[in-house]
């Protein structure tokens, strides 16, 4: 397909995309290196922290405004502090709206005159100034936000596992509210929606009706990154040099629907495991690991939790099995991509894997309840033969559906339409 040059601005707020350390991270990774290959690319970050100011390889322009210093009107700090009663009040928007990022993101537009502009849902205050500049309007929903926030809310209930009070009740269910109504709009005001799978996409019609301009655009990853991983050639850490029967659990450990994930990986099913196979090890490779996890490491030394690493491959290399015993969650689980492209066998939950393509039984062993994901880890780790099979699909299957390569094909059909 052939079209115009198309000069792409991404809007970035959930900290700094490079490198990239989350999932909304690498998903943004990934749009960049692929809009790259269509024109200029410039990164507009706006949130309440200083950024890295780290050079992103073929990026044309970068700004960041943080907007905790920004000097903010009487007014602007009504609305950030009391959003609530505001119609467009929202409180993720509030922490990352400003009228001075605003004149900033101006002065952006003019200089860096891009044809498209992608962006989320919590940018949704600066639309205006982008509807006005004139350019095509990208949402990039790598979350159904009204139906993840509820399930975030409710896994943040289990972790936390405290009663809420009436005035917190109040301010949840107006937050949801927002949220919907928010969204809803973005959706009639954006050119194009794209959404990370065929469930999302259906969800999303399902929520807010039908929409002839949204988009699946799948998490993908750079295949080629893990082949040190798959072909047995990345440097082990040094304490895990035995790899035969360690389980991997990937995530930012703060984000509660891995912590739930993760109190049933250290209450319930490692510790049957251990009984059976007392040299067995619990990965926990991620940022932000709460007090209980590390509690849990100090009791038992099978137990590793890293915190933050640099690079997960190592960890990938050094596991026998990957685990995904997600209750709640959106989008796509680039854990799961991460795993495939490593050759690393995978047991998720059909929450875990949703939104992925695959079948039980041939990409991963698709497991709900505690037993049934043990018995497959025993499986996994008795019939190595089968193991490596399971892993072989996926890897075939990621290269077709789930690499940068094939991910582009479908940019570039939505791209293409957009500026026909």
């Amino acid at each position: 397909m052939s079209f115009p040059q198309v000069r792409t601005l991404f809007i970035v707020t959930p900290g700094d995309p490079y490198p990239p350390l989350s999932g909304a991270h690498l998903r943004y990774w990934q749009l960049i290196n692929i809009m790259k290959k269509f024109g200029s690319v410039g990164i507009f970050s706006i949130f309440p922290l200083d950024s890295n100011n780290q050079t992103i390889p073929g990026v044309e322009l970068r700004y960041h405004c943080n907007t905790a210093k920004v000097k903010r009107s009487f007014w602007d700090n009504l609305q950030r502090q009391l959003w609530w009663v505001f119609p467009q009040g929202y409180p993720s928007s509030a922490q990352r709206y400003a009228e001075a990022a605003d004149q900033q993101l101006k002065e952006v537009l003019a200089k860096f005159q891009p044809d498209l502009v992608i962006i989320e849902m919590i940018v949704h205050r600066y639309i205006p100034t982008l509807k006005d500049y004139g350019c095509s309007l990208i949402l990039d929903e790598h979350n159904i936000n009204g139906i993840w926030l509820e399930q975030y809310y409710k896994a943040r209930q289990t972790t936390q596992k405290q009663k809420l009070s009436i005035w917190q009740k109040i301010l949840l269910a107006l937050e949801l509210s927002r949220t919907k109504i928010i969204e809803q709009e973005l959706i009639a005001q954006a050119d194009q929606v794209w959404t990370c799978s065929k469930i999302d996409n259906q969800s999303l019609q399902d929520l807010y009706g039908r929409n002839s301009n949204s988009w699946v655009i799948p998490n993908g990853i750079d295949v080629s990154y893990y082949d040190n991983v798959r072909l047995g050639k990345c440097d082990l850490p040094d304490e895990l040099k035995n790899k035969q029967r360690n389980i991997l659990f990937l995530g930012k450990m703060s984000y509660s629907p891995n912590a739930v994930a993760v109190e049933l990986l250290i209450d319930k099913i490692y510790p049957r495991l251990r009984q059976i196979y007392p040299d067995c090890r619990l990965l926990l490779v991620g940022r932000e690991p709460n007090q209980r996890m590390l509690e849990a490491a100090g009791r038992d030394s099978g137990i590793i939790v890293t915190g933050k690493v640099s690079d997960i491959r190592p960890y990938l290399a050094a596991s026998s099995v990957m685990v995904v015993p997600l209750q709640q969650a959106g989008g796509t689980r680039l854990k799961i991509l991460e795993a495939f492209a490593g050759g690393c066998p995978v047991i998720s939950t059909a929450k875990g894997a949703e939104g992925l393509e695959v079948k039980d039984g041939e990409h991963l062993l698709i497991r709900e309840e505690i037993d049934e994901i043990i018995e497959g880890i025993k499986q996994i780790w008795s019939e190595p033969d089968f193991g490596q099979k399971l892993a072989d699909s996926a890897y075939e299957l990621i290269k077709a559906e789930y690499s940068w390569e094939a991910v582009e094909k479908r940019v570039s059909s939505a791209i293409s339409e957009l500026f026909s």
